[in-house]
């Protein structure tokens, strides 16, 4: 009885282990036909509610944008070329203020950005991750799936 137990229990390990390192393997993103891979100091790709989020600030950079952060609201501010974005921790709305005189828009998200905490050589860092497909689709690009290898497409939108 004690075997089977630990026979199974191995098992499970063994399955947990080998389902760990295929997701890890598979944290690439592709910006116009270019492979961005997260460095590990930056966080990784996170599944929630069967969306993809990542860090923002590696997202948007790659993508040509400016984030800084505004620690005392738990909000992100994106500065691209026509618009700037704000983003907070917890709301389900992404804010757009175009540069020119146009009317503010505020864009509904079904779901919020989150903040995870990180230990990195002795310090405690905040990365704020977000819905990757929301994101950029608002920003003005297409976003494709690759099951098979698990990898997000961006492609700047015709």
């Amino acid at each position: 009885m004690k075997l089977k137990y630990l026979i199974s229990v191995l098992a499970a390990g063994s399955l947990l282990l080998s389902g760990t390192s295929a997701f890890a393997a598979a944290e690439n993103i592709i910006i116009n036909g270019q492979t961005a891979q997260i460095p590990a100091d930056m966080g990784s790709i996170k599944e929630l509610d069967d969306r993809t989020f990542v860090p923002i600030r590696f997202i948007m950079e790659n993508l040509g944008c400016q984030v800084d952060f505004i620690d005392d609201t738990k909000m992100a501010v994106i500065s691209s070329i026509s618009c700037t974005y704000l983003i907070q921790e917890g709301n389900q709305t992404l804010f757009v203020l175009p540069d020119q005189y146009e009317k503010t828009e505020n864009i509904p998200m079904d779901t919020a950005a989150f903040i995870e905490e990180v230990e990195l050589d002795g310090q405690t860092y905040g990365r704020m991750y977000v819905p990757i497909r929301f994101l950029a689709q608002a920003i003005g690009y297409e976003v494709g799936w690759d099951e098979a290898t698990q990898t997000v497409t961006l492609t700047m939108a015709k």
